[in-house]
């Protein structure tokens, strides 16, 4: 009995073509992987920009937040200051007109002044609530908004240091999920017009 002992040429064909297969799908899965690779490290790139960039972002708006409470902190001592200086105006007003009212009009005068100065009151009353929740939230960096709208000495790096914590201490509140009402400057526009007496702008 013969045994071969080579290969025939239809068997050695389709080896060759077998190997030639094996390398090309371990190629295509190569280049494969490679795209991927390429196209994971561009995306993690990009999600790191766009994170990075985010973080710009959220931090230029935290600055922002607390550059506005700073003015508005500045903007409400001055209007409190022309509060006190209403409320001393309508007092001193009250009293001369009493000095010299006749009896039966004292009632009517007291009834007066006492609307007048609770619509000075009202006028100024949001304002003075939201200034004293923002005391009550932020009280460190407040004060010193205070003391530098007020006129004290506040060192530029004491200021910024102020506004830099706000800013943190806001994005902080709002991640947590407090929001925290933006503060702005109310400039009394709204006036109030008490009967009998001039409007409070």
């Amino acid at each position: 009995m013969i045994v071969p002992v080579g290969l025939s040429y239809a068997q050695v064909s389709n080896s060759t073509m077998s190997d030639k297969t094996s390398m090309n799908d371990t190629m295509t899965t190569s280049e494969n992987a490679t795209t991927s690779t390429h196209a994971m490290t561009n995306q993690t790139s990009t999600n790191e920009t766009m994170t990075s960039e985010n973080s710009t972002v959220s931090q230029t708006n935290d600055t922002q937040n607390a550059v506005k409470v700073s003015d508005f902190i500045h903007q409400a001592v001055t209007d409190f200051k022309q509060q006190g200086d209403d409320t001393r105006k309508v007092i001193f007003d009250c009293r001369d007109r009493l000095s010299t009212a006749a009896s039966g009009d004292i009632s009517s005068i007291k009834n007066d002044c006492s609307i007048q100065l609770n619509a000075i009151k009202a006028k100024y009353q949001e304002e003075r609530i939201q200034y004293h929740d923002l005391i009550k939230q932020y009280r460190q960096s407040v004060m010193v908004f205070l003391s530098d709208a007020r006129g004290l000495s506040v060192g530029k790096t004491t200021f910024d240091n102020a506004i830099s914590q706000l800013g943190m201490m806001m994005h902080s509140a709002m991640s947590n999920g407090k929001v925290t009402g933006q503060a702005a400057t109310l400039n009394n526009t709204h006036c109030v017009n008490p009967p009998g007496g001039p409007a409070y702008c």
